[in-house]
């Protein structure tokens, strides 16, 4: 998780625990430091369809700690503390992936659409320093989480 130069560790040898990730999320959101964290990996059967979408190999995602700020300062993202840490959950098991129209820094980007009390959105830039990696954009909601009749209650899984 450390980008300031310490080789003890490099932030991509080491995927975050759920509870590393909260402590990621919480320092990114307060905090002005640029750091990057290893959150998951790709599942075979989302990285074939990420393929036939984009015709790239993806095994791994990760975060920046200025996509958790852009995402959670938008009112209109309509973001609980906790919708980030579902990042993983929804890129595995989406209700669809759909390529963005626009770029982000020269990346293409895949918007990912899960359902988690209700809808949730991941738009994720394909790294191209990062090979085969994804990286968070922005996430929001269309509406507040768990509004609507049928917004099912879920927790974020480990």
């Amino acid at each position: 998780m450390d980008n300031n130069g310490d080789d003890s560790e490099k932030w991509y040898d080491h995927q975050l625990s759920t509870e590393e990730l909260k402590k990621f999320i919480e320092e990114a959101r307060n905090g002005k430091e640029n750091k990057n964290a290893f959150i998951g990996t790709i599942q075979h059967s989302t990285a074939e369809r990420i393929k036939a979408i984009c015709g790239k190999n993806i095994s791994k995602i990760m975060l920046e700690s200025g996509a958790v700020r852009h995402s959670h300062n938008k009112l209109h993202h309509n973001l609980k503390d906790d919708d980030l840490l579902y990042a993983v959950e929804v890129i595995n098991s989406p209700i669809s992936i759909e390529p963005s129209p626009t770029k982000h820094r020269d990346s293409s980007v895949l918007t990912f659409k899960g359902y988690i009390n209700g809808e949730i959105y991941f738009l994720e830039a394909i790294r191209p320093k990062h090979d085969g990696w994804l990286s968070l954009v922005t996430c929001y909601r269309p509406q507040k989480a768990g509004q609507g009749s049928d917004a099912a209650e879920t927790a974020p899984r480990s």
